[in-house]
């Protein structure tokens, strides 16, 4: 379970191919927030202070583990909108 996708597909890339990476429009649902004082060394720059743990919106409940999850870095170059759709 990811929310990143590549076009094309991982297992028709081959060694050399160019590919592009990216999220998708996607409703998702916040499963942790993470804070860091001082900020999280994770392997790159800069280091993360906040980062949102995140599944799909439709992930069920009961298979849901402490290592599902994507995370997104509040503070990175890419662009995020953020709406706040429900409040369960």
């Amino acid at each position: 379970m990811s929310l990143f996708k590549t076009t094309p597909e991982p297992w028709n890339l081959h060694v050399g191919d160019s590919c592009l990476v990216g999220i998708p429009e996607t409703l998702v649902r916040i499963i942790d927030i993470g804070r860091y004082d001082p900020p999280q060394g994770v392997g790159w720059l800069p280091r993360p202070h906040t980062m949102l743990v995140v599944v799909p919106a439709d992930y069920p409940d009961e298979a849901l583990s402490e290592h599902d999850g994507d995370t997104i870095d509040l503070d990175s170059a890419a662009p995020l909108a953020i709406e706040l759709v429900s409040r369960d």
